[in-house]
């Protein structure tokens, strides 16, 4: 789309100016377009409006600024240019679910709820194609077996992972008969300790005795699925616009700590730019 260029420079435009006074139209200026022309192509291109893009960026860095630093309430709030405390409050809650003071309180940051800087990367990620429409669907209930381990600043783990577990199957016949998931469960607190990944394979039932395997049941429950194309270190974009972008604007609310990783038979290697697997996350 060769719009992708312009749209990413109005980007740029909004991260330098966050604690600035600007407007939509200083933005529509910067990258030379008419106001209805650049509001129209911006949303097409980035999934947001550029108004909606930089109040959630603003409400993020300022959520960043409530934990990482000592700056009053007050102080941050004039400096992402709301006009007053009870303005900011409000627009906070509504992207956060709860307070300034009751985040500042919490301490910890969760990178689901926050508006992520786009890069040139994620838009073009979520311009690809439409096969980041989710599709809302009820999935019955499955049982895996896999190895599990803490997941926080090394992501290595994961492939090492799914290494051992290859290792595990071994002489196992016809185990998972190709169903393999990647579950990731994030619990309270996971920001500080890291969260929890399991490479697992579909069993109904197989005789593990005798291996490292951990065997977990997935209750039945409503999903939204996406299909990630790309590779595996691309993931991140696909989770940031579900997390950042598709659950906000869709008024649905998670429903449990998992996020599921389906490789089915689109699924090719890691680190081919054709392969695909789906992504469950639950909602209420």
């Amino acid at each position: 789309m060769s719009n992708i260029p312009a749209m990413f420079r109005a980007v740029e435009f909004i991260e330098s100016n966050l604690k600035a006074d600007i407007g939509v139209a200083d933005i529509a200026g910067a990258v030379s377009y008419s106001l209805y022309h650049f509001c129209r192509m911006f949303n097409r291109v980035v999934h947001h409006t550029p108004y909606d893009y930089l109040m959630r960026r603003r409400l993020s860095e300022s959520a960043r600024e409530l934990v990482e630093t000592d700056k009053k309430i007050i102080e941050i709030a004039f400096e992402y240019r709301f006009n007053s405390p009870e303005t900011y409050s409000r627009a906070f809650k509504r992207m956060f679910a709860m307070q300034p003071y009751q985040w500042k309180k919490q301490g910890s940051l969760d990178r689901r709820s926050l508006m992520s800087r786009l890069t040139l990367e994620h838009i073009e990620h979520v311009n690809k194609g439409d096969y980041l429409k989710p599709v809302l669907k009820a999935k019955d209930a499955f049982q895996v077996a896999g190895i599990m381990t803490l997941v926080k600043d090394d992501l290595e783990v994961v492939p090492q992972l799914w290494d051992m577990l290859s290792q595990e199957l071994e002489g196992i016949e016809d185990a998972g008969k190709g169903c393999y998931y990647g579950i990731a469960c994030y619990p309270k607190g996971w920001q500080e300790r890291g969260y929890l990944y399991m490479a697992a394979v579909e069993v109904e039932p197989l005789d593990i005795l005798g291996s490292a395997l951990v065997v977990k049941t997935i209750p039945a429950s409503k999903c939204a699925r996406f299909i990630h194309k790309g590779r595996y270190e691309d993931l991140g974009l696909t989770l940031d616009y579900i997390y950042q972008t598709w659950l906000p604007k869709s008024g649905q609310r998670l429903a449990s700590p998992f996020e599921i990783e389906h490789h089915g038979q689109d699924f090719r290697s890691p680190d081919n730019e054709e392969s695909e697997r789906e992504i469950y996350i639950l909602i209420e």
